[in-house]
């Protein structure tokens, strides 16, 4: 009888356990759906601006333009991205206390990682210039390249922000940068402006994001200064995901540089456009994703069952693909008839609606991609997640230099093959890795 008792007791214990551990793992998926709300809301907003925008540029602006404009800010992604999470990535996994103490140092290292981006882009300049034969570039790249020197002044509050999980915050300088930027777009090309009408807002802007951030967001006070010690474990943290984010950028933005070298200025101005056009919602979710999925799991509590860690990380990509993949779908379908109808015909003398539907497609996948980079990272793999991005990169880079052998449809085509293969995969094994070495350690 007390056997019995016993076992009654220690079943209950075990279903209260389950009960409590499901109970935690529906607030931490009610958690990121609020922030993923917030962000994605930011996103859709700031693109029905944007999309109004682009109907001007691609109306007022020649393919050429275009792809001058992609030159600029392909660089300037590519330089600027390891600067945006040189101290933040390690930051938001502190406790308070630690966040407090390495105040000093993550400033001294924002603000050389800016400087050291802006003389780099501004060296670059000109050697791009005359490679691609146009010294039109030189003045709008180290005039895009001064946003880095303010970027410093709002970095520490941005990365309160994502700590705090305060996503209303982070989704509100989102949505004003871009609204401001579209609307500034439009009336700079209507003025005439040409390529400055699009790389005039994009300095302009980051004031408004240094702005809503620093707003009501109060740092810790702490005395402490910059320590080297400091500094030194900061940057080991940090330098990998920093590399792995500037190898995944360029993997988003390798098309445009092989394409801009074997097929010229003007064919990269046409597929610019087109990815832009397609990828440009889908992408913006994606993106809002990776930034509330990255806090909500360095901010939440880590579950002793490893299966039901990965549950939450399952349910997650499942809730982003489901929100991504019917408006994907909807543009693919209705490609043909707006891409013309609202953009102008000049586009249909293009690959531009073929090359608008492949890159569509391959955007169902890539939430995939940014949910196993995000989930290596807060589990610590980060030297992993840059080894993987490398790989993947190389072979987009083979792909595409192959493909821009033929035409722009069959590099849209081979990029959105390779995604459909490779992203799933990339999502199955960062699963896989992460939790079985859980499940190890938690045994």
């Amino acid at each position: 009888m007390q056997n019995i008792t016993k076992l009654q007791s220690q079943s209950k214990q075990m279903l209260n356990q389950k009960l409590a551990l499901n109970e935690m793992l529906n607030q931490g998926i009610r958690s990121l759906g609020k922030n993923l709300l917030w962000l994605a809301s930011a996103q859709f907003s700031g693109r029905v601006v944007r999309l109004g925008a682009s109907v001007i540029t691609a109306r007022l602006l020649t393919p050429e333009i275009f792809g001058q404009v992609a030159i600029v800010l392909t660089l300037f992604e590519l330089i600027c991205t390891p600067t945006r999470r040189i101290t933040s990535a390690a930051l938001i996994r502190m406790n308070d206390s630690d966040f407090s103490d390495n105040l000093a140092s993550a400033n001294l290292i924002n603000l050389a990682s800016c400087v050291i981006a802006f003389a780099l882009m501004s060296l670059i300049s000109v050697p791009l210039a005359y490679y691609y034969q146009d010294t039109q570039l030189v003045l709008p790249i180290i005039f895009v390249a001064s946003s880095y020197l303010l970027l410093p002044f709002g970095m520490m509050y941005a990365t309160a922000n994502l700590r705090n999980n305060n996503m209303r915050k982070v989704a509100s300088a989102n949505l004003w940068q871009t609204i401001g930027d579209g609307v500034l777009t439009a009336t700079l090309a209507l003025s005439g402006f040409g390529l400055w009408a699009i790389i005039i807002p994009k300095v302009v802007m980051v004031l408004v994001w240094i702005y809503i951030h620093k707003k009501d967001t109060k740092l810790p006070v702490s005395t402490q200064k910059p320590s080297a010690n400091q500094v030194k474990a900061l940057l080991n943290f940090s330098v990998p995901v920093s590399l792995s984010d500037l190898i995944n950028t360029l993997r988003q933005s390798i098309d445009y540089l092989v394409i801009g070298y074997f097929m010229g200025v003007e064919a990269l101005g046409v597929y610019f456009f087109a990815y832009n056009v397609s990828l440009g919602v889908s992408l913006g979710l994606v993106q809002s994703f990776g930034t509330a999925f990255y806090s909500h799991i360095c901010g939440s509590n880590p579950t002793s069952d490893g299966q039901s860690a990965q549950q939450k990380y399952r349910s997650s990509v499942i809730a982003i693909t489901a929100i991504a993949a019917p408006i994907i779908i909807l543009q693919t379908s209705l490609a043909p008839l707006y891409v013309p109808f609202v953009y102008g015909e000049q586009w249909i003398s293009t690959d531009a609606i073929s090359v608008f539907v492949f890159l569509c497609l391959s955007g169902l996948v890539r939430p995939m991609a940014e949910a196993a980079s995000q989930l290596l990272l807060a589990h610590g793999h980060s030297h992993l997640n840059f080894k993987l991005n490398i790989s993947i990169t190389a072979l987009l880079t083979l792909v595409i230099s192959i493909a821009s052998q033929f035409d722009l449809t069959t590099v849209a085509c081979s990029v959105m093959v390779t995604y459909l293969i490779i992203m799933p995969w990339l999502c199955w094994y960062s699963s896989r890795i992460t939790f079985t070495q859980s499940t190890v350690i938690n045994s």
